[in-house]
């Protein structure tokens, strides 16, 4: 009987609240704040127009030393949201010592109201430790001694949990739990991790004070993090890393030399074999770099990836009259293909009629009237073509030359015929792209290539595609500057006779879609519906 009395009195409590208009953290609030039965509920104050994670990451760091991993985020209203979390007195403590107040990047103040002891784990059975942790089991490959932390943030089988690996705290607690994961709660034995993968997770620096890793590490991957110096990967510097991926890391544009980048980098990792994909010394051997996509300094990355998106979009389109505009008023167009052994493949590129291989060629006539200028012929022939799907995450893309007007741009990759299950299809497209007034881009050269063995069986995505029936890609259309709107008025009032007052708003309801406005003012037409005035 007594020990069910203790019992009871122990699970028994009542909900206390710490108030940032009035922090306090007494010795009962403590004592409630220890337990780690409780949840606690933490209600935020002033978050303005702040993304939740940079909200939960400045809540995070505040409480450091101590952890907190926030749970089931939730915005309340336009300025107030919660979240729960189980943690220490100690890590509560540290907030309370800051007024329950935490300063975000821009010096705005964020007020916390934390309510002690707000649910229980028997009514809110959610266990973030093991939950992590059977994520980290699923993304170590024992066989090859692979541990793949990728974007782990966005892991979704950490479902409401916030755990930013990017905070050197948390990114030890979740080697820990990977311990916990692989080695069955053997505490003693290091990691038996060979490649070790960061990618996508926003690190700064690697900063821990315990050896989680044996010396059997060799490959590290840190690719797009926010890493500013290779001094901050100083713990790995022990280890034997032959080779190393820091691309797409604020470091690599301190150096105007590869050779000082080079020697940077080696001054950390002596071992070092392979820097970025490239043997080291290779250069000297003269053997030709290769590098998956190469876009020079990055500087034309945005525009690149900008104008390759748009291309295939609509290209992929049911109509590829869409994609009127995109070529210079005198643009060329060329196609060739290559080997093509399937029977399906065959069939379907009889449409491709005008097939430039001169190779194959018997009346060299043809190659002057299969080389197409003009947006009309080239569309043409475009919209002839069977509809297609590409594969973005099979493309590869070099920027070739960058000049003050001109760009030239090679995309290869995979697509699939959407009609008909058949294998993918390789292409190769060169493009040459100008650049307009208002800072518009137009192609003024586009040499296609197709063939029906890809020429590279690991590309990138390559994997992932399945044979599967799609439709055409969702595309919005978007004008982007004034002369643009200025031809589109133009033709709706050519078009119309309405003046220019009443073109500009069928053209504004219409989201600047030129067909959109020209079937609405057909329907209202018809009702005899417009008004007089538009044709003043």
């Amino acid at each position: 009987m007594a020990n069910t009395e203790v019992v009871e009195n122990v699970a028994a409590w009542e909900p206390l609240r710490l108030t940032h208009s009035k922090p306090s953290f007494t010795t009962q609030e403590s004592s409630l704040a220890s337990r780690q039965d409780l949840w606690h509920k933490f209600i935020l104050f002033g978050i303005g127009q702040y993304k939740a994670t940079e909200v939960l990451r400045s809540i995070i760091i505040a409480c450091e030393p101590e952890i907190i991993l926030p749970v089931m985020y939730k915005e309340e209203g336009p300025n107030k949201s919660t979240f729960l979390a189980k943690c220490t007195s100690s890590a509560i403590e540290n907030l309370v010592k800051q007024g329950l107040c935490v300063t975000l990047s821009n010096g705005q103040e964020l007020h916390i109201d934390i309510v002690l002891g707000y649910t229980d784990t028997q009514d809110l059975q959610l266990n973030p430790n093991r939950i992590i942790t059977q994520a980290l089991y699923y993304r170590y490959e024992p066989t090859k001694k692979v541990l793949n932390l990728d974007d782990f943030e966005n892991e979704k089988s950490l479902g409401s949990i916030y755990c930013p690996i990017s905070l050197p705290k948390v990114l030890h607690f979740v080697l820990r739990c990977t311990k916990m994961g692989i080695l069955s709660n053997n505490r003693d034995v290091r990691l038996p991790v060979r490649e070790l993968s960061l990618r996508y997770n926003k690190i700064t620096a690697i900063i821990l004070f315990e050896k989680f890793f044996n010396y059997h590490l060799t490959k590290l991957d840190l690719r797009h993090n926010q890493i500013a110096d290779v001094e901050y990967l100083r713990y790995f510097s022990e280890f034997k890393i032959s080779e190393l991926w820091l691309d797409g890391n604020p470091l690599c544009a301190k150096y105007n030399k590869c050779q000082d980048y080079l020697q940077a980098v080696k001054n950390v990792f002596p071992h070092l074999q392979k820097l970025d994909g490239i043997v080291i010394g290779m250069e000297q051997k003269f053997v030709p770099n290769i590098q998956s996509n190469f876009l020079r300094d990055g500087s034309k990355a945005c525009l690149i990836k900008q104008f390759v998106k748009h291309y295939f979009t609509l290209y992929d389109q049911d109509d590829r009259q869409v994609m009127n505009g995109l070529y210079d008023r005198d643009a060329l167009y060329s196609m060739t293909q290559g080997p093509i052994s399937n029977y399906i493949h065959k069939q379907l590129t009889k449409a491709f009629v005008t097939n430039r291989n001169l190779l194959k060629f018997v009346d060299y006539a043809k190659c002057q009237e299969f080389l197409l200028r003009g947006p009309e012929k080239i569309i043409s022939a475009l919209r002839s073509q069977p509809p297609t799907t590409h594969h973005f995450k099979s493309f590869h893309v070099d920027l070739l030359y960058e000049g003050e007007v001109h760009l030239a741009i090679s995309v290869q990759g995979l697509f699939s015929f959407r009609e008909v299950s058949c294998p993918r299809m390789f292409f190769n497209r060169t493009f040459i792209i100008m650049r307009k007034e208002d800072n518009e881009y137009c192609i003024t050269n586009d040499q296609c290539y197709l063939d029906g063995t890809p020429a590279n069986g690991n590309l990138s995505g390559n994997s992932e595609i399945r044979y599967e029936s799609k439709g055409a890609p969702k595309f919005i259309p978007t004008v982007f500057s004034v002369s643009e709107k200025e031809q589109l008025l133009t033709f709706l009032h050519e078009l119309t006779t309405m003046n220019m007052k009443f073109c500009y708003q069928y053209l504004e309801d219409a989201n600047w879609d030129i067909r959109t406005a020209i079937t609405t003012f057909m329907n209202m037409y018809t009702v005899n519906n417009v008004p007089p005035e538009a044709f003043l």
